[in-house]
Order: C-alpha cells, then sequence, then structure tokens
C-alpha cells in the first residue's frame, strides 16, 4: 500500500466543524472565559442538548440536574466540555464505519475505558491535567478508524490475522508490512492540528521501549497502561489477538506500586460502569 495516496485520502475524511474546532481552542485557552464558550456551544441547539445529556450522565454525578449550559461550563471545567464535545463529535463521525470482523460500539467502548482508565491514573497519582489524559485515551486508536474507513478490507484484514495469530494489532501490520494505525493517527492529527500531547499519545503508545525522556513521556506511559489495562480486562474490543506489550517496569517508573494499581482497577471499573451515555448514539 502506497502510504503517500493514503495521504491524499485523509482529507476526505470528517473533520471537526468550525464550531467544535472553537470549542476546542477556547476551552483549551488559558484566557477565555466561561462566557465565551457558552456563546461558541450554543451557535449550534442540537449540539447543547447532546453535552446537557452527558453532562446529566451517571459518569459526572452531579448532586442536581443541570439544565443550562452554562452551568455545566462552570461545574465541569473547559476541558471536560471539550472532552464531551469531542466524545460526540468522534462517537457520530469516526467510529460509524462497517466491519465484518469488530463490531464498532465494542472499539468504542475500548477507547472510552482507555480514556477512563488513563484519566483515573492521572487522578491516582496527582498528575495535574488529567483531562488531557481523557482525551489521549478517547483518540488513542483513531488510526484504526481511519484505516476502517478509508480502506476496510485492510482493516478487517489486520483484525482476523490479528487473533487468529495471536499477535498485537501493531505487531500484525508490521508483519503485513502495511502502514500502521498510528502512521494514520499521525496524519489525521496534524491535519487536525492537535496537541504534541495527543498525537504522541496515538502514535506511541504500542513503542514505549525506546520513547526517550520527554516533557510528555507521562503522558504515553500512562496512555500505553491503561490501554493494556482495558484489553487485560476485555473492556470492549479493539481488534487485537493479544495485549498491547508495554515497557518493562513502566508502572514503577510512573510511581505506581501494586496497592495504587489494585486502587486505579477498582476505581475505574466502578467509573467505567458509568459510562452507559457514552456507549449509546449520543444522536438518540
Amino acid at each position: 500500500m502506497d502510504l503517500k495516496k493514503s495521504v491524499q485520502q485523509i482529507d476526505s475524511l470528517p473533520s471537526p466543524d468550525f464550531i467544535l474546532k472553537k470549542i476546542v481552542d477556547t476551552a483549551s485557552s488559558t484566557s477565555a472565559s466561561a462566557k465565551e464558550l457558552n456563546d461558541i456551544v450554543s451557535k449550534d441547539s442540537g449540539f447543547v442538548s447532546k453535552l446537557l445529556k452527558l453532562a446529566n450522565s451517571s459518569y459526572y454525578g452531579l448532586p442536581k440536574k443541570v439544565s443550562k449550559l452554562t452551568e455545566a461550563i462552570m461545574i465541569l471545567g473547559f476541558k471536560t466540555v471539550r472532552n464531551m464535545a469531542l466524545s460526540i463529535f468522534a462517537n457520530e463521525q469516526l467510529f460509524s464505519f462497517k466491519s465484518e470482523e469488530l463490531e464498532l460500539r465494542e472499539l468504542w467502548i475500548h477507547s472510552l475505558s482507555v480514556a477512563t482508565i488513563g484519566e483515573t491514573i492521572a487522578e491516582r497519582i496527582g498528575f495535574s491535567n488529567k483531562e488531557e489524559l481523557f482525551l489521549c485515551g478517547l483518540l488513542h486508536d483513531i488510526g484504526k478508524t481511519v484505516q476502517g474507513i478509508l480502506f476496510p478490507l485492510l482493516f478487517d484484514a489486520i483484525v482476523k490475522v490479528s487473533r487468529m495469530k495471536g499477535w498485537t494489532y501493531y505487531r500484525t501490520e508490521k508483519e503485513l508490512g502495511v502502514p500502521t494505525h498510528e502512521q494514520f493517527a499521525e496524519m489525521l492529527l496534524e491535519k487536525w492540528n492537535f496537541p504534541e500531547l495527543v498525537s504522541l499519545a496515538a502514535t506511541r503508545h504500542h513503542r514505549t521501549d525506546d520513547f526517550g525522556s520527554s516533557v510528555y513521556t507521562d503522558v504515553v506511559f500512562i496512555t500505553s497502561l491503561a490501554t493494556y489495562i482495558a484489553e487485560r480486562l476485555k473492556y470492549g474490543d479493539n481488534g487485537a489477538g493479544a495485549p498491547i506489550l508495554v515497557k518493562h517496569n513502566l508502572w514503577k517508573e510512573l510511581g505506581l506500586t501494586p496497592l495504587i494499581m489494585k486502587d486505579i482497577v477498582h476505581m475505574s471499573a466502578e467509573k467505567i460502569g458509568r459510562l452507559s451515555e457514552f456507549y449509546n448514539p449520543l444522536s438518540s
């Protein structure tokens, strides 16, 4: 397969529209106000209703029902609203292709679970931006959706061979000599102009052994570990025949102990049990 031709086809994929781009930019800005974010989101009434549906889901556990967007923004925070907006977009636009080998709902559940586990790890170890880990987990397998949308037969072949051989998804791609989902993720996220930490999480979570020192090392390691936990505990299905390979003693490098790991698994299971509103089609 010609990677250059694949790059050209990336342009045909769904992209965040103007409003979503503004939401992402505004929510990520340190100088933006709640009124600015509210004014942008309010331009799409359908989007507002979906955001409020998620805000009132059991996942966030708000003490009372939120009926106004301004309340949701103030209570949940800018980056959580951003993550909800991107969840809606991804669910509707990217996790909707047809596959003969994998139930797309299961791939979506896997991505949400990795997002939740990553956020939980960050919270448990005192990482300052846990919302960023949710976003990284949500989009860590975005390259697979690119494969599925543009090259459905290739996607199904990788899933089939991976399961038949008992290989990781990434190893299967390398054995078949095809462009990897990491490469597709890099191209798509570059096109979207997404932050480097999101791109690194999506393009290096399979390759932590040789990931050098970086300001984003913890982000990549947490995303990799979250993926491994989600696979081992069978939260959804990412099409792999074996769990991801993580760097030896990666959990120790993150300052985790067996007791903390046990807490993370327990906390994540409780949170994932409250994700049903995210599982269902958000347009309904």
